[in-house]
């Protein structure tokens, strides 16, 4: 089963997302990663935040993508980034990447740690993420135990309590083309 790999950058200022030099390296990096990787990326910008870039793609092992992040392409990408943006965070998800709708234009995420006691995984999801309609998925990173649930929806989420233990974070993401 493909892995989700759920990305979190920020533009460093004064650059923005509509700078050539910006567009450019993102079109790199979709280009020269979903070449390595056989899958496409997707990046979606935080309204509340739109410093912040989230890129969503699939690989089918971690393994995988560790040989890109050492790869001479993308250290030539890291270069290129040094001074445009910084690195908030990277997550491996047990998620189907082919799971992802792939022509979504909005999605919210919703990252749950903390212990949710007496609730199991499933029940958890029911009372985090209830839907109005459209997809929902959810998947814990692969590599750490302690990062929590990750849960999307392609529509508006509705927080329940979700366990006096638990804390939830939730974002609105846009997607973000470059061309």
């Amino acid at each position: 089963m493909p892995i989700t790999e759920f990305a979190s950058l920020s533009l460093i200022p004064p650059n923005t997302l509509s700078d050539p030099h910006v567009v450019d390296l993102f079109s790199k990096v979709s280009s020269w990663q979903s070449s390595s990787s056989g899958y496409p990326l997707t990046y979606f910008t935080n309204p509340a935040e739109p410093a912040e870039i989230h890129l969503i793609t699939g690989w089918d092992n971690v393994r995988d993508h560790e040989k890109w992040i050492v790869s001479s392409r993308n250290q030539e990408l890291l270069q290129i980034a040094e001074g445009l943006l910084n690195i908030i965070g990277m997550v491996h998800l047990d998620l189907d990447f082919n799971e992802f709708p792939a022509e979504v234009e909005s999605l919210v995420c919703v990252r749950v740690t903390g212990a949710t006691k007496g609730i199991s995984e499933e029940a958890t999801s029911k009372s985090v993420a209830s839907t109005q309609c459209g997809w929902t998925g959810h998947g814990k990173d692969v590599q750490e135990i302690s990062t929590g649930v990750y849960y999307f929806a392609a529509s508006d989420v509705h927080l329940d309590d979700g366990g006096k233990e638990a804390m939830h974070v939730k974002t609105s993401l846009k997607r973000v083309n470059f061309a």
